[in-house]
């Protein structure tokens, strides 16, 4: 599982924006503003999409959808920038897209076609799980005396 760093020291954020540089030639300012501008997109696609859902969980950035520049750091790669949207969707479930900045500038109409793609399975999967806790829940409290 990636290390996520928000709020990253300035040793981790100079190193992430070194890692983008040596891979895409990008300067500093030019990853800031991929970020801003690829994380602006996504959330305006979502949202154009019906998904995310007024809340006050989550701080309003772009519509209901609240945007955070990020260092991911796994154990075996270098740190690289990315983005966090955070939103709620029906049924009140919070849902947290972590973006590397990298795979996204790779292709960025596939990433956004791959993760709608996942979208669905992913909300079909944890409705069921839902659902399967709750009639475990009712399980156990008939088997207990109902509250008795």
């Amino acid at each position: 599982m990636p290390e996520i760093i928000t709020t990253p020291d300035g040793d981790i954020s100079r190193r992430a924006g070194n890692t983008a540089y040596r891979l895409n030639g990008m300067t500093r300012a030019e990853v800031t503003e991929l970020m801003r501008d690829a994380a602006r997109t996504i959330a305006e696609q979502l949202i154009e999409a019906g998904i995310p859902t007024a809340s006050e969980r989550f701080r309003p950035d772009v519509g209901p959808v609240q945007i955070d520049m990020i260092v991911i750091e796994e154990r075996v790669t270098r740190p690289e920038p990315g983005m966090r949207l955070q939103f709620e969707v029906e049924g009140d479930m919070g849902v947290t897209l972590n973006i590397k900045l990298l795979e996204f500038a790779a292709d960025p109409a596939g990433y956004i076609r791959d993760l709608f793609a996942q979208l669905a399975p992913m909300r079909r999967n944890v409705m069921r799980l839902r659902r399967n806790k709750q009639d475990a829940n009712r399980a156990i409290y008939r088997a207990t005396g109902g509250g008795q």
